[in-house]
């Protein structure tokens, strides 16, 4: 047992570190921009929390749908079919086009949006400026979430480093010469951090490109070699006579928005039921808003890394079962768990037992009396955040490996049930007793975490999960002839 743990966790440590500090470089970004943007003025670090929350809400169902292609990669390439890893792909980078329009439109709707949330017309001002110029931005992150499903399903998963390294540079560099106008930059506040954000994250977008091109013009989705650490090409079951990957494909595009749309859905979910409250902790004031934005500013260096986990251990789980070796796929999902617990106890330790160090760095170069005013209020919501963020490994982990099966409508299912009793539980309660305070819905959002733990935690134990597949029956068949196995999963 013990020797399994350790080949297991060693396996998903080289798999999921990379995206564990490609996700949390971007956590830094976001942790940055909070940072400054408080330095700067409260009024703007409102407006950074509402605006990128909606930036959050409105891009996750498509970069969902998009990134789902990391699913369909690691199953296709497991059946030694990189042309059609490569296709599905493409099919992702086609719907992302499609939705620039989309987030332009919305942009000119940001500032009503936010005046019929209850928002002051400056603050609302300040939001829609934030959000518009993140829209650039957010169009690059659906087109690159089609694409990094190209090297996260592969296992290439250092090009994301290189891209989110770069990007982060890229970010903290502009953000002090945009917010503040400094060498003779425009002084821009929040709309400066916004376009900062958007820089960083076309730059990711390019990076991720240049290395996807030999793939691109290859027609095939190349993975790195466990003895040689070369990337190869396993073509074995690939046909002499193929169709150009880089054209659309209508049954490909089918079976991706079939398998990907109840991912997105369950990422909206779960971003719209937060939008909903951080609307809501939003019309409190200034100082409850800007508090959050801190709080959820150290949230997001416990939280997002874990995602990168979650995306690792989905990626192992699929290429495992396309194999029918659901042992090692269940072992994959517990290494990944106790990673997970590891990761998220030395944030229990942190906020809950030394709140006063973590709130340190918000203090440099701010004005004393100005943070020791915010210190009070920011100090519960660490002991929220620690109370919280073991589940979240839980949560996510299980996630990822109901992903990287194909359980995508079960995620959708849970996040659905989680985020609307959260939401409109947390609702009534107020009305019926009228708690409206900023503690008060940090512990809805408590209660919401752990019910998502509790419900993805059961359904990963109940194992109907090992049953699915998103890639085709005749592909897997004809990869499992070659060592004499048969499957009865449900693509």
């Amino acid at each position: 047992m013990i020797q399994h743990l350790r080949r297991d966790t060693a396996e998903v440590i080289a798999t999921a570190w990379p995206l564990m500090l490609s996700t949390g470089l971007f956590s830094i970004t976001l942790f940055v921009d909070r940072m400054l943007l408080y330095r700067y003025s409260e009024g703007s670090a409102a407006a950074a929390m509402a605006a990128g929350t909606l930036f959050w809400a409105l891009t996750c169902f498509p970069s969902g749908l998009c990134g789902y292609t990391s699913a369909f990669v690691s199953q296709y390439l497991a059946a030694r079919r990189p042309d059609r890893a490569l296709s599905v792909v493409w099919q992702g980078v086609l719907l992302a086009i499609s939705v620039g329009p989309v987030l332009v439109g919305f942009g000119f709707l940001a500032e009503p949006f936010f005046l019929f949330s209850g928002h002051s017309s400056q603050l609302a001002a300040q939001e829609a400026a934030y959000f518009m110029w993140l829209v650039p931005g957010a169009w690059g992150t659906v087109i690159a979430s089609a694409l990094v499903g190209l090297f996260a399903g592969s296992g290439r998963t250092r090009v994301l480093i290189l891209s989110d390294l770069g990007a982060t540079v890229i970010n903290v560099v502009f953000d002090f010469l945009l917010i503040f106008g400094l060498w003779g930059f425009p002084e821009m506040g929040a709309a400066g951090a916004a376009l900062a954000s958007s820089m960083s994250l076309l730059f990711k977008l390019l990076v991720i490109l240049i290395f996807a091109l030999p793939d691109l013009r290859s027609g095939l989705v190349r993975a790195r070699s466990p003895e040689t650490g070369r990337l190869v090409c396993d073509t074995t079951h690939v046909p002499e006579v193929r169709p150009n990957p880089l054209l659309f494909d209508g049954s490909l595009m089918k079976r991706l928005i079939h398998f990907g749309w109840p991912a997105g859905v369950s990422v909206l979910a779960e971003a719209w039921s937060f939008t909903i409250i951080m609307m809501i902790v939003g019309g409190l004031g200034e100082h409850p808003a800007a508090a959050t934005t801190l709080a959820l500013g150290v949230n997001l260096i416990a939280f997002i890394p874990l995602v990168g986990l979650g995306i690792a251990v989905g990626v192992l789980v699929g290429k495992y079962l396309v194999q029918e070796r659901r042992d090692i796929a269940r072992r994959m999902v517990f290494s990944g768990l106790v990673i997970g617990l590891v990761y998220s106890s030395f944030f229990v330790i942190l906020y809950g037992g030394f709140p006063d160090t973590a709130m340190t760095i918000f203090s440099l170069d701010v004005d004393p009396e100005r943070f020791d005013a915010m210190r009070p209020t920011l100090r519960p919501l660490l002991y929220f955040i620690a109370g919280y963020c073991v589940f979240d490994a839980f949560q996510t982990v299980y996630v990822g490996a109901l992903k990287g099966a194909g359980d995508t409508f079960f995620v959708l299912f849970g996040h659905l049930v989680a985020g609307s009793t959260t939401v409109l539980g947390g609702m009534a309660v107020s009305y019926l007793t009228g708690w409206n305070g900023l503690y008060y819905w940090w512990s809805v959002i408590t209660f919401w975490v752990i019910l998502l733990a509790c419900i993805f935690t059961g359904r990963y134990l109940h194992g109907g999960w090992q049953e699915k597949r998103v890639i085709e029956h005749a592909v897997i068949d004809e990869a499992l002839d070659d060592i004499g196995l048969t499957t009865t999963a449900t693509p």
